[in-house]
Order: structure tokens, then C-alpha cells, then sequence
């Protein structure tokens, strides 16, 4: 049972100096109040054990594992105000900066000791409690008990318990440089991946141009010839070489599928940029489209806003981003009630143009979803995909400056969401 007690000046606040003491400062403090030596020599440990490399959490949840074991008879917590999602226990009330992160040890036996007494408090079920600031973020350690003399100013254990903050400050503080610093090496490596991947992707193109022109031409007499051979009537009378015929021309436009995609995806484009207008956009690609479209049966559904206002940008190598997603949406949907999407707003900020195409197909696997845009990733089995499509989608919308991405669609299909900023007047 837990008694009442009142207690005044029960959360009194301590400022700790970050400054450190002189040696005869120190010792006469030892010899004057009875700090035993194997207190300071644990904090000494702990000073220099504390897992910096694990993050403030870490740090913190440390310490107060540290003072209690010195004092177990003490209620020790830490409120951690860190950077967000450090860790997964927040307080009560959350501060303006950051977030706040509770650490508590009680006794054993007195886990449900104060619960619901006084939720402002950290051991309610104690009657002194003493805060202590830990640093400028406002991080505070707790230590409470029955007896006023143990945590009072100037007793032993508080001795103790200001080096204890004055370590733990340190620690936090060589925390947040360690992630910052963990932060810069991934920064570091992914800028190097970009360059490398850069390179590779300037000698891709090189050796793209060289290939296309090798392959294009033999192509092009491989297809002319083909189809002037399944236009003759002769051959009609022989379905088996019909039929080689049209493998023949099928794996020939595969392979100039290929090649086009190739030097898409790996050649830099000359066009410059003017002001486009998206809707103007997608119709002609919508008709670029009529082809696959009526091939498979899918009806166009359009919902264009009249707020959109243009956007800068290549006209043809954005023509070619939704020729890209209408082609794949046509091949997704079912054989029957196929249905394409289009749809622009503009963002409620006024900022950026916002385009969502979906089709009611079998949709994305969910994990599929953060490969999608990679280079040569399809889920087609019949060979009829490159899986450079939608890499080229991707690095067209990043050198116009826009973003995409793909969800689940409500109707269970793949939507598509591109965001693009809009065109700002120079006046």
C-alpha cells in the first residue's frame, strides 16, 4: 500500500555545472562527506564504457543501469530528449525538440510502486524526488527515495549522482557526434555509388550507340524480309513455316525493343526544356497508344483538372514517360473490362502538379515495389519486356526535377503517382 505523503519542495531542480573540478576541489569534497572511492572508480568505468556507437538511447539507458547498481536502493530514471525515433518507450508529454525517451529502474519488489499517484513525476510512489539537468537539449536524470538526507544537495550519493550526469552528458554528446559522423560515411558512400554508377552509365551509352548501329541494320532487313515473306501468298500453304516466320519477326522486334531502350535509358537526351502543358502531354501519348489500347480492349478514363497549370520540361522525353506507363498499364489489365486512369490536380500548397495513372490489373506484389524501377527488373515471363521501361520513366522525371512512385490501387491494380513542380512566372 502506498501511503500519502506531503512533502514540500519534493521536485526540486538542480542545475549542474558542465565545468570539471580541480583536484584539491575534488578531493577535499571526497575526504569532507565520505564519498566512497569505489563509487567514483564505477563512474570512472562507466565514463569510459558507455556504447556511444549504439546512439543516445544506449548511452542513456546505460547510465541509469550504472547508478543503480552503485545505489540500488535509489529510484533512478533518465527522460532523454534525443532525435526522433531513437527509441521506441516515449514519455508522457513530448518537448518542442526532439523527442522524449524514458529509461527508469525501481527497486525489485516496487515495480508498481506510485502507479497512478502522480503522473508528472517520474516516482510518484516515492516521497523526494530530485531532477537533475543533463544537458542544454533538456535531458534530465531522476533519482528518488523516502529518506530527504540521501538525495539531499549536499549528501554523498548526490556527490556521485553530478558526476554521473556530468559523464552521461559527455557520453550523449560523443553519441550524437558518432551518428553524425555514421551519417556523412553513408552520404559518402552513396555519392560514390552515384559517380561510379555515372561512369557506368556514360560508357553504357557509348558502347549502346555502337551496338545499335551494328545490329539495327541487319535488323531492319531481318523484319522487311520476314513480313514480306508472311505477306506472300504462296506461303500461306504452309502453316509449319508460317509459323517460323512469325517467331522469326517476333525475336526481331524484341531485339530492336531492346536496343531503343537501351540507348533511352543510357544516352542523354539534347532536347531542351520549355513550358509544356501535361494534359497536352498525355494525349499524345494517349494516341501514340491507340495501337495497344484497341489491342487489348481498355477503356480510357480522364479526369483532368482545369487548375493545372504548366510545368517545364521535354515535351518528347515526357511523351515518352507515359507511353511507357500507359503500354505497361494495357499489358496488366485483365483480358475483358481492362480500364486506364488518368487524373491531375494540383497540390492543395500550389506548389507541384500531381499525376496519377492506374489500371485495374493484378497490380504490384508487395515485394516488388522497391525493385520496380530498377534496371532490367520485369515480372513479364513471355520475354515481351526489356524492364528498362521503367528506369527510363524514372531517370526522365529525375532530370525534370519530379518524383515518382507506385502504391496499390483501391480497385487492387497498380497506380502510378508522378509529382512535378510547377512552372514559376519570371516577372
Amino acid at each position: 500500500m502506498i501511503r500519502s505523503v506531503n512533502v514540500i519542495n519534493a521536485y526540486e531542480r538542480v542545475t549542474v555545472s558542465a565545468g570539471p573540478f580541480s583536484r584539491e576541489t575534488s578531493a577535499t569534497l571526497v575526504s569532507g562527506i565520505g564519498v566512497e572511492s569505489a563509487w567514483l572508480d564505477r563512474i570512472l568505468v562507466a565514463a569510459c564504457e558507455a556504447p556511444v556507437e549504439k546512439g543516445e538511447s544506449a548511452v542513456a539507458s546505460f547510465f541509469v543501469r550504472t547508478v543503480a547498481e552503485i545505489f540500488p536502493n535509489l529510484g533512478v530514471g533518465v527522460c532523454l530528449v534525443a532525435a526522433p525515433q531513437r527509441s521506441p518507450t516515449p514519455c508522457t508529454s513530448a518537448p518542442s525538440i526532439g523527442e522524449q525517451h524514458l529509461f527508469k529502474y525501481v527497486p525489485e519488489g516496487e515495480e508498481r510502486r506510485g502507479e497512478g499517484v502522480d503522473p508528472t513525476r517520474l516516482f510518484p510512489g516515492y516521497a523526494h524526488e530530485r531532477v537533475l539537468h543533463v544537458e542544454e537539449r533538456g535531458s534530465t536524470l531522476h533519482v528518488a527515495s523516502d529518506d530527504a538526507s540521501i538525495i539531499a544537495s549536499d549528501s554523498p550519493m548526490m556527490f556521485v549522482v553530478r558526476r554521473a550526469v556530468f559523464a552521461m552528458s559527455r557520453g550523449l554528446g560523443l553519441a550524437r557526434l558518432h551518428a553524425k559522423a555514421a551519417d556523412d560515411a553513408r552520404e559518402l558512400r552513396a555519392l560514390t555509388s552515384q559517380m561510379v554508377q555515372a561512369e557506368k552509365l556514360a560508357s553504357l551509352g557509348q558502347i549502346a550507340a555502337g551496338v545499335v548501329h551494328e545490329l539495327n541494320n541487319p535488323l531492319t532487313s531481318i523484319v522487311a524480309y520476314t513480313g514480306w515473306l508472311l505477306r506472300k501468298t504462296g506461303m500461306k500453304d504452309d502453316p509449319d513455316s508460317m509459323e517460323r516466320l512469325r517467331r522469326i519477326e517476333e525475336s526481331s522486334n524484341r531485339i530492336l525493343r531492346f536496343t531503343r531502350d537501351l540507348v533511352a535509358y543510357a544516352r542523354p537526351s539534347s532536347e531542351v526544356a520549355v513550358q509544356v502543358s501535361l494534359e497536352h502531354v498525355i494525349e499524345q501519348a494517349l494516341a501514340f497508344c491507340e495501337h495497344v489500347i484497341a489491342e487489348h480492349g481498355v477503356v480510357v478514363e480522364r479526369r483532368f483538372s482545369r487548375a493545372v497549370p504548366d510545368v517545364r520540361g521535354m515535351p518528347e522525353q515526357l511523351a515518352q514517360v507515359f507511353v511507357n506507363l500507359f503500354t505497361n498499364a494495357c499489358h496488366a489489365v485483365p483480358a475483358r473490362g481492362g480500364v486506364l486512369s488518368i487524373s491531375t490536380e494540383l497540390q492543395a500548397d500550389g506548389s507541384h502538379v500531381r499525376v496519377m495513372v492506374e489500371d485495374n490489373g493484378h497490380g504490384i506484389a508487395s515485394e516488388h515495389m522497391h525493385v520496380i524501377f530498377a534496371p532490367f527488373f520485369t515480372t513479364r515471363v513471355d520475354g515481351g519486356g526489356t524492364g528498362l521501361g521503367l528506369s527510363i520513366v524514372k531517370n526522365i522525371l529525375d532530370r525534370h526535377g519530379a518524383e515518382i512512385w507506385a502504391e496499390r490501387a483501391p480497385s487492387g491494380g497498380a497506380r502510378f503517382v508522378s509529382v512535378f513542380p510547377i512552372l514559376r512566372s519570371t516577372a
